[in-house]
């Protein structure tokens, strides 16, 4: 082989690597810069999420319907005196579920904004503060290429619990009752003088969204329980295994098909060594 195609062969061989490399640990580093970005966003809540509450408990409240919080509908004009832009980038709470490993920043509304980073509490229902008579319905997407969110949440079962960080406290919900509706189908977000209720709200099936799946959670001792049970590798240490499992393969494959003698020059050199 001349030497300007087998500088060439290797040009090649190296930008198939690095294009399967690319390729096969791509989702994991996706997954763990996300997280990362998602870890700051709870780490705002520790800075001024209480003070952010107090000030909604002093903004006016409207009497107004609830309604579906993926439903398209023209922009509203904001009625409360808290601000839009610190609604959409201050958390009001900390969501955890065990159960599907996601630690999720709360958010005032369900602006598009809000709902591209975390969970956000559906307009007229409940602070997330807890309490009898208390009913929230956090709402978060499934199925973004960008974003796991509640894209797992149909894994919960009855008896599964999760847990909602806010006001220094942590209050546990053990899920009750699991429903899938259609999405004018609000009902369910009634709320129940002797109960302290949180509904967790996504669309379903994924990628048609043609129902609500809702999971909800009634109010149960915390019992200083490990919240966050992690376990297994992180997304950067599956990306670091990928990695070099299709790096040894290629190496192997690259070794199989340029160190393995091609039989025309092994029948050449029998021919030598016999004259």
């Amino acid at each position: 082989m001349k030497k300007g195609n087998k500088f060439f062969g290797y040009a090649i061989w190296a930008i198939l690597c690095l294009a399967t490399l690319g390729a096969s640990t791509y989702p994991f580093l996706q997954d763990y810069f996300l997280s990362k970005k998602q870890e700051a966003q709870v780490a705002k809540y520790e800075q001024y999420g209480n003070k952010y509450l107090d000030a909604l408990y002093k903004a006016p409240k409207h009497d107004q319907q609830v309604a579906d919080p993926f439903a398209k509908s023209p922009k509203k004009k904001q009625t409360n005196s808290v601000d839009v832009a610190e609604a959409e980038l201050k958390p009001i709470a900390v969501l955890s579920i065990p159960k599907i490993k996601e630690v999720l920043p709360v958010y005032m509304g369900t602006s598009q904004t809000a709902l591209e980073n975390g969970v956000g509490l559906l307009e007229n229902t409940s602070l997330p503060t807890g309490g009898k008579g208390k009913h929230s319905v956090l709402t978060g997407h499934s199925g973004l290429s960008l974003n796991r969110l509640f894209t797992d949440l149909d894994k919960l079962k009855k008896g599964d619990k999760f847990y909602l960080k806010v006001n220094k406290q942590i209050h546990a919900y053990q899920v009750d009752q699991i429903k899938k509706v259609l999405p004018d189908n609000l009902s369910y977000f009634q709320t129940d003088p002797n109960k302290d209720y949180v509904t967790l709200v996504t669309c379903t099936p994924i990628f048609q969204n043609t129902h609500r799946l809702l999971v909800r959670g009634h109010r149960v001792p915390y019992n200083s329980e490990k919240v966050d049970e992690d376990g297994g590798l992180t997304s950067l240490g599956k990306a670091v295994i990928v990695a070099a499992v299709v790096s040894t393969g290629m190496g192997l494959v690259y070794w199989y098909f340029h160190k393995k003698p091609k039989k025309g020059k092994g029948r050449e050199q029998n021919e030598n060594q016999q004259k």
